[in-house]
């Protein structure tokens, strides 16, 4: 582990041209691979050298995750979620015609088991890649004007090689040998010395480009930390906390209880602290301001979602819980298999400050409408249950929460139109006009319309009352949706950089969108009969 750990310090160029720590690099390799942090109780650095020093082995190993889907199974002729290289070829590649079919397939039409394919080729092509020595690119190339490092099968590909050239072509066998060695005989003599020279020759030739060790220290710590990870388990257990105190303190006698309320406000202040941390390290790291990618956009809504809540909720046990659990599912969205936490350089036109300014109001906005949306969810669930003898405490309650949502609300409003209206000034710098009716601009004009059509909802009779007011926060957040994931999935627009491939409506968004209209029409039952006018 120590030598993995020494040869994960060094530093690599990545496809894109990011110079990163080699731990990083194997982190992404496995979690490609296995979607996995470890396996079988060694961490990325050692994986990656179990499969450079010992790839016979390692072929055998079932590993490269490929899901439930049946008919994946049946093409390799396995039972389980992963497959073993070696499962790939029965002796020629076993993928190779659903593979080609698939890339000459148009995006939009592509079904989930030409995606899957397209993704376990990617993940063999990785394997091919480590145990040939051909993915790491460790060596700068002396005296290159562009910066460029190279790997040590491409110098071995070079006929006349000088001495230089000669080290970083046999560079790849040589380290093999004596990790072999090392784990043989345990004399690791010849591994240390081979790390310690490929970090000199590092320094010497592409030190202008390398980062700075602190960089490289702090972006080790924050891949063994997985702190967005853990804080998304953490604001969950909080969270259930939280909303069972709600629940209590509700129907219960105890409505008056301080204690859970300043307890809660504690903890999430404490874990708020560590979120910014997080993020603090990742804007160091990679040198741009953390949402600039889905991922990233993800891991700052929670931020200031939490940031809504400790504002305008902390002295409120129900608002706290619906931040708490809201924070919770945003976190666990951004860890699900299609967002990927890789620290990527900007595309060109993101190379701005406007970065910092627009996206961070605009993309902030989210957490505060999407709070706002929680609470109305919460509230309408709370007055399903309302009966005779709990009407007056709990629409108390319902009233108290009510006001805090529409507080987010105007502060998610403001954050929005402050956004949308720097953006237009980013526009006319990036592409020659402040507003051109693209997807993005249009619908984040649709969301700031309806969003203050439903804060002011209380001055037109007959749309007045807590339960208009939180059925529409709930509804309007379809906007958001729409603003936020619908525009980069089903539109098109100047907004590319930010898009991914077009993919049905999933099924549960009907279901959702069902249950919660069912739980509108109950609340509203009840609201009639028990409400405060009654």
């Amino acid at each position: 582990e120590e030598k993995a750990r020494a040869f994960g310090e060094l530093v690599v160029q990545d496809q894109r041209g990011r110079f990163k720590p080699v731990n990083t690099m194997t982190d992404e390799v496995l979690r490609k691979i296995s979607r996995k942090e470890s396996w079988d109780g060694q961490n990325s650095d050692q994986v990656y050298l179990g499969m450079q020093t010992f790839p016979e082995e390692w072929m055998d190993v079932p590993f490269i995750k490929i899901g439930s889907n049946t008919e994946l199974q049946e093409m390799l002729h396995i039972d389980g979620k992963y497959a073993s290289y070696n499962d790939f070829f029965k002796p020629d590649y076993v993928l190779r015609d659903v593979v080609r079919k698939a890339y000459n397939m148009e995006p939009r039409d592509r079904g989930t088991l030409e995606k899957e394919v397209m993704k376990l080729d990617e993940k063999v092509n990785i394997c091919n890649m480590v145990f040939s020595g051909r993915l790491a690119k460790l060596f700068p190339l002396v005296n290159d004007q562009n910066n460029l490092w190279i790997t040590s099968y491409d110098a071995s590909q070079v006929q006349s090689r000088n001495e230089l050239e000669m080290f970083v072509a046999q560079y790849h066998s040589s380290l093999v040998a004596a990790l072999q060695k090392g784990l043989n005989s345990g004399d690791w003599a010849d591994t240390d010395l081979l790390v310690n020279t490929l970090g000199a020759f590092q320094r010497k030739f592409g030190g202008a480009v390398m980062p700075s060790r602190r960089k490289i220290d702090l972006e080790i710590a924050l891949n063994k930390a997985n702190v967005f990870g853990r804080l998304g388990s953490i604001y969950g257990l909080v969270g259930l906390m939280l909303l069972v105190a709600f629940f209590t303190t509700v129907f219960t006698d105890k409505m008056h209880l301080r204690w859970p309320v300043t307890a809660g406000f504690g903890l999430m202040a404490f874990f708020f602290l560590l979120h910014t941390l997080g993020l603090a390290t990742r804007w160091y790291v990679s040198g741009h301001a953390p949402w600039s990618n889905g991922y990233e956009s993800m891991i700052y809504i929670a931020w200031t979602t939490v940031m809504a809540g400790l504002i305008f909720s902390r002295k409120s046990l129900g608002g706290m819980a619906a931040t708490a659990i809201l924070a919770s599912i945003i976190l666990m969205v951004a860890h699900l298999s299609w967002l990927d936490p890789e620290i990527t350089p900007l595309v060109p036109v993101l190379k701005s400050y406007w970065l910092t300014i627009h996206v961070s109001m605009e993309a902030g906005s989210y957490g505060f409408l999407t709070l706002g949306a929680i609470i109305g969810a919460l509230n309408l669930l709370l007055m399903i249950f309302a009966n005779a003898g709990n009407k007056a405490g709990l629409f108390r309650r319902v009233k108290e929460m009510t006001y805090i949502s529409e507080m987010t609300l105007i502060g998610g409003l403001v954050m929005i139109s402050i956004g949308t209206y720097l953006g237009g000034v980013w526009a006319n710098e990036s592409w020659g006009r402040y507003w051109g009716w693209d997807a993005k601009e249009t619908w984040a004009l649709v969301t700031i319309l309806v969003y203050a059509f439903i804060l002011h909802m209380r001055l037109i009779p007959g749309m007045r009352g807590i339960y208009a007011f939180n059925v529409a926060s709930l509804f309007g957040f379809a906007t958001v949706m729409m603003t936020y994931f619908g525009v980069n999935y089903y539109l098109s627009g100047l907004h590319s950089y930010a898009a991914g491939d077009p993919v049905p409506i999933p099924t549960f968004v009907y279901y959702t969108v069902g249950t919660l209209t069912l739980i509108s029409l109950l609340a509203y039952w009840k609201y009639r009969k028990y409400g405060p006018s009654n």
